[in-house]
């Protein structure tokens, strides 16, 4: 994939070269997963196609116009302006960047979604940060070679309600090979978690919207706890990386997460569920391995643990002995 300046300074121009498992399609079937990260969904690749934006050939490509084995798409990338995040943002992002890698591991809080519409997004405050951030944080979020990415891109996305490492690219290529690591599950999640109830070492395999899932956990120990009179701290892996998974898998197995408000045990009514108010979910992704490819070396981070795991007494001790307080 190359990247060049076109004529217009507001565009940065992305190539693909069309192979034999696109030939012979129209624009609008070939283009979908072209410019995955870029253009990640039908809907995107047709407004791309309808402002004018990929052009076939040097040419203003149309939804119908039929693609040929070895043609040229190019994708017209319109700079991002972010906007100023406001109230509620984090005044400073733990990042962890190796050398001159082209992606960084972010520590998202609590309470910030990943992306989405919105300005109080982690997506928002890295775009706005890598412009006008501290010189720390523009180095930090700076790519080594621009190739077409506008803003820094989270390669996958973590729940609103919990914190963690989230891997975010800043190039394209180095988006390309991190999302297929994350496809394949070739990237080790590590969550720490606090469940309803006493829980033994386990897992759960039930599938999820009709997708296969494997999630397992093992308990590091359990405790007493208001409202849910016993808890258990869990270290837990999810296989798989279906919306929710951890959460839903725990509250079928009848030991929903502390602090939960969606999800019950089975048969319970998640409005009249019992609950540990006023801290949030109990759920952290604690720690993150990326293998090596080429977006570069393998890195493995191990987070801190919020305070509030380590206010509940009967958890220090567990933390500490497992490595992790």
């Amino acid at each position: 994939m190359d990247r060049e300046h076109t004529g217009a300074d507001e565009y940065v121009r992305v190539d693909r070269a069309v192979g034999s498992d696109r030939a012979g399609m129209r624009m609008q079937d070939a283009l979908p997963g072209l410019f995955q990260m870029l253009l990640p969904s039908r809907k995107s690749c047709r407004k791309a196609i309808d402002r004018g934006r990929v052009l076939l050939n040097g040419h203003r490509a149309s939804t119908g116009v039929r693609v040929r084995e070895g043609d040229c798409v190019a994708l017209l990338t319109a700079p991002v302006t972010p906007v100023p995040p406001g109230p509620g943002a984090p005044k400073r992002l733990h990042m962890v960047r190796t050398g001159q890698t082209d992606w960084v591991l972010v520590w998202k809080p609590a309470g910030l979604a990943t992306s989405g519409a919105g300005r109080l997004t982690l997506a928002n405050v890295l775009a706005y940060r890598a412009l006008h951030g501290s010189g720390e944080e523009r180095e930090k979020l700076a790519p080594s070679r621009p190739d077409g990415m506008t803003a820094p891109h989270p390669v996958h996305r973590l729940d609103r309600a919990t914190s963690g490492w989230v891997c975010t690219s800043l190039t394209l290529q180095a988006a390309n090979s991190l999302g297929q690591a994350f496809a394949e599950q070739r990237v080790r999640k590590r969550y720490l978690a606090l469940a309803s109830g006493r829980i033994d070492h386990g897992g759960s395999e039930l599938e999820l919207d009709g997708k296969s899932c494997r999630t397992r956990w093992a308990a590091l120990g359990s405790g007493s706890l208001p409202v849910h009179e016993e808890a258990t701290l869990l270290e837990v892996t999810p296989e798989t990386g279906r919306t929710h998974q951890i959460r839903r898998h725990l509250a079928l197995s009848g030991h929903p997460l502390v602090g939960e408000d969606r999800y019950a045990a089975p048969g319970v009514d998640p409005d009249l569920a019992p609950r540990f108010s006023g801290h949030g979910l109990f759920l952290c992704a604690i720690g993150l391995t990326i293998p090596a490819g080429t977006h570069g070396p393998a890195a493995d981070v191990l987070g801190e643990v919020p305070r509030k795991f380590k206010r509940i007494r009967w958890t220090a001790p567990l933390l500490d002995k497992n490595g992790l307080y």
